[in-house]
């Protein structure tokens, strides 16, 4: 399974739903990975001005918690006809998210999201969705 940074945050910040999703993943002994433009997003957002220390010694537990796995050139090629598809219906998704969906198309590999634009974003891409706690955040 591919982790979003929904999940992940959700996860951090203790949010009911998303542990109760992880509890459950964990009891089905799924493998879990990490995507490299998840680690972007994430760092991002620990690295922002004012970032609080804790923020990023929590993202390097994260990126030694789980595997990593890199946007490969299958992963891009299904993300870029994805995104062409959506735009074309005016669905598009931000670039991270798409690249998300198109690895998780690619790979058959559910990718699991708190994020509601790309649970319903369809055309295949297989979702192990949450429904998160609106909070202002991703």
């Amino acid at each position: 399974m591919l982790l979003d940074a929904s999940f992940l945050i959700d996860l951090m910040e203790g949010q009911p739903e998303a542990v109760a999703l992880a509890a459950a993943i964990d009891s089905e002994g799924a493998r879990l990975r990490l995507p490299t433009p998840v680690l972007f997003e994430l760092w991002v957002g620990a690295s922002r001005v004012g970032g609080r220390t804790s923020d990023r010694e929590q993202l390097e537990l994260l990126e030694t918690s789980y595997e990593a796995v890199e946007l490969a050139a299958a992963d891009a090629r299904s993300a870029g006809t994805l995104q062409a598809t959506l735009r074309r219906a005016g669905r598009a998704l931000g670039t991270v998210d798409a690249q998300l969906a198109g690895m998780a198309l690619a790979r058959s590999e559910e990718l699991v999201t708190g994020d509601e634009l790309i649970m319903g974003i369809g055309h295949g891409v297989p979702v192990r969705a949450y429904r998160r706690k609106k909070s202002g955040g991703t």
